[in-house]
């Protein structure tokens, strides 16, 4: 009995060290008529969505959640993909071919950001690593987001638009976020 207490301890106090994300507040799908449609790569480098909103003519972020579901560890998911109806076909050049997939009905006009963070530790820092690719979702139009190649740390994020059949870049929005402060609990307060 000792051994088998030991054993799991083991096992549950080394799963903070190991490669694991749990997705705390997954994506829910958009329920109008006019949505737009996303395809995400669902692999160990998760992505998540960030909401905004135009405030005095900047922005501000809202919201943000996952866009991957459960729990991944290692790179063993719980949930390895999701679909939905009417979503375009990947073009033959994309890089979402046979890969683990998750899809959703977004809501078009938003200001969006898809990306991650990662963080890289050595003995002495801890340094956090952001790549987040903006974009405005256009009513009843296919896109994918993934990641590229490249890159020490951190590889950029690609948002096409497959509307069309073919994957082409989704414009970004050149608009700045409004000045702000971290909090002491990591928030962002707006000035």
């Amino acid at each position: 009995m000792s051994k088998l207490i030991k054993c799991i301890s083991s096992i549950v106090l080394s799963l903070p060290l190991t490669g694991c994300v749990i997705a705390i507040s997954p994506m829910s799908d958009y329920s109008g008529n006019d949505a737009a449609k996303i395809r995400v790569v669902n692999n160990a480098s998760p992505l998540s969505i960030k909401f905004y909103r135009m405030s005095g003519g900047c922005l501000q972020e809202v919201d943000s959640k996952s866009l991957v579901q459960g729990v991944n560890i290692l790179g063993m998911k719980s949930t390895k993909s999701k679909y939905i109806e009417g979503i375009k076909q990947p073009p033959e050049d994309s890089p979402l071919r046979g890969v683990d997939v998750m899809e959703y009905n977004i809501q078009p006009g938003q200001y969006l950001e898809i990306g991650y963070r990662t963080t890289s530790q050595t003995t002495y820092t801890q340094t956090v690593h952001s790549s987040y690719r903006s974009f405005i979702p256009k009513a009843n139009h296919s896109y994918e987001a993934y990641t590229l190649t490249g890159g020490y740390y951190i590889q950029p994020v690609m948002i096409t638009d497959i509307t069309e059949g073919k994957s082409t870049p989704a414009e970004v929005w050149n608009v700045k976020e409004c000045n702000y402060t971290i909090s002491l609990l990591g928030k962002k307060e707006y000035k």
